[in-house]
């Protein structure tokens, strides 16, 4: 009896010693940090807004080579009109038809700014908590900037109500001090944002750097008018971002609005 009793101790002692050992290797591997619901919608919004650039960076291709068919079409096309070979009519036609491809031409790049904004607009949405607007509310930089360095953002919560409906005093404004009308890159919501499910119903995008004169003047102008703006400098977030300035409210994701399943078409 007593072989089998040694027996079943040494077996006792040997489960207990691997119990022990892969507690201990357990416990010495590194534990994978659980992502927060910031993160994971900062990672979200940055994913599919590269994905839907990328399509539409294809797409600009094929309105970049279309418009170089048409273009050397005109060429030729006026030449053998001059020479009394082709009608003005001919003529007429494929100047048309490089004037509709310059325009989808156009077009997506306006997209691809305009996706290039509403993901910086959207980081801002994602990592900035809401705070009540206060009259003495400072434009706030972004957060681990040194002094002295310019932050790649300055956001500033204005106490006055800001809608679209205001945008004709702002252009009132603008055209009056530099005669020209307000150059707008997005005006409330558009296809853009609603295919990154982008709250953007209520916001104004103006292409302008902040620190071009128009820039200075118009966050001046919205300073002193309390209303919210974030004026970007640049690139955010590893992303081609673009200088602009939002009036408005940031632009937060929202699962109200679904985006549509199709890809940019050419």
């Amino acid at each position: 009896m007593r072989p089998v009793r040694l027996h079943v101790k040494l077996r006792h002692a040997v489960l207990a010693a691997a119990v022990l050992l892969v507690g201990a290797v357990a416990a010495a591997q590194p534990v994978a940090p659980v992502e927060s619901d910031t993160d994971r919608a900062v990672r979200d919004v940055i994913e599919t807004t590269r994905d839907y650039r990328q399509a539409l960076e294809r797409v600009l291709g094929f309105h970049v080579k279309d418009v170089e068919r048409a273009s050397t079409l005109v060429d030729q096309r006026r030449e053998l009109y001059a020479r009394g070979i082709a009608s003005l009519r001919e003529l007429e036609t494929v100047e048309r038809a490089l004037d509709d491809a310059r325009a989808k031409l156009a077009k997506t790049q306006q997209e691809i700014a305009q996706a290039d904004h509403a993901l910086a607009e959207a980081l801002v949405a994602a990592a900035s908590p809401p705070v009540p607007p206060s009259p003495a509310s400072p434009p706030l930089p972004e957060p681990g900037v040194a002094p002295g360095v310019a932050p790649i953002f300055v956001r500033f919560r204005g106490p006055a109500s800001w809608s679209l409906t205001d945008t004709p005093r702002l252009d009132r404004f603008f055209r009056e001090r530099f005669g020209r009308a307000l150059p707008v890159s997005a005006y409330g919501q558009t296809p853009v944002h609603d295919r990154l499910r982008l709250d953007h119903h209520q916001a104004l995008d103006i292409a302008v750097h902040p620190d071009s004169p128009e820039g200075a003047a118009l966050l001046s102008f919205l300073r002193g008018a309390g209303i919210s703006f974030i004026a970007f400098r640049g690139a955010m977030a590893g992303a081609a971002t673009g200088a602009h300035i939002h009036v408005g409210a940031p632009s937060p994701r929202t699962a109200a609005l679904t985006p549509p399943a199709a890809r940019p078409t050419p």
